[in-house]
């Protein structure tokens, strides 16, 4: 196993130097139609409690999902990290909630109540890579393979197309994603 955590290693890095390397103007139209999908999507539509991730500059941008759910009424939870290298559901009303930071990502202040994993009904899962299997390349945290396997959740990742790979490097404990959400298509894996 330690090659595919070499591979993984050198993958990210290269993915990385690639993602900021994308022009502003490529990087609003891959978001907005990404958003676009998400916002349609029967899952996103269905789900009265979503957890999703607080996105930072280079990563698919969550806010106008955030935006919409919280338009709509829907419960939205994002991740407070602990210990460990896990992380908890906590609901927040508004940006304002956002009072800490974790490797640099806002994060629920402590006054923000935690969410059951069993009452999220759709995941918004972050991904630097994916390939058509529905597995994802994160960022080396081991974060949300720890969670998702806690909630019973649909499990969408948002990755842009030139960074779908033919097969995306894993482990035993990689956990596969239900759908994958490009700028171009929407990747159904696997109906539950």
């Amino acid at each position: 196993m330690a090659s595919a955590s070499v591979n993984k290693e050198s993958l990210r890095r290269a993915l990385l130097a690639q993602r900021r390397a994308i022009p502003q103007q490529q990087r609003k139209t891959i978001n907005q139609e990404i958003t676009r999908s998400v916002l349609a999507s029967a899952q996103y539509q269905r789900a009265h409690t979503i957890f999703v991730y607080w996105s930072t500059a280079d990563e698919i941008d969550t806010h106008a999902i955030v935006a919409d759910a919280w338009k709509q009424g829907k419960c939205v939870c994002v991740p407070k990290c602990l210990p460990g290298h896990r992380m908890e559901p906590r609901q927040i009303a508004s940006a304002d909630d956002l009072t800490g930071e974790c490797f640099g990502i806002p994060e629920p202040g402590a006054h923000c109540q935690q969410i059951l994993p069993e009452e999220i009904q759709l995941c918004v899962v972050p991904a630097l890579a994916c390939d058509a299997l529905g597995y994802r390349l994160g960022y080396g945290g081991g974060f949300y393979d720890r969670f998702l396997p806690q909630t019973p959740a649909y499990r969408i990742a948002l990755c842009a197309q030139a960074r779908m790979l033919q097969r995306v490097p894993i482990q035993e404990h990689d956990i596969r994603c239900d759908c994958i959400i490009t700028e171009q298509e929407v990747m159904l894996i696997h109906e539950r």
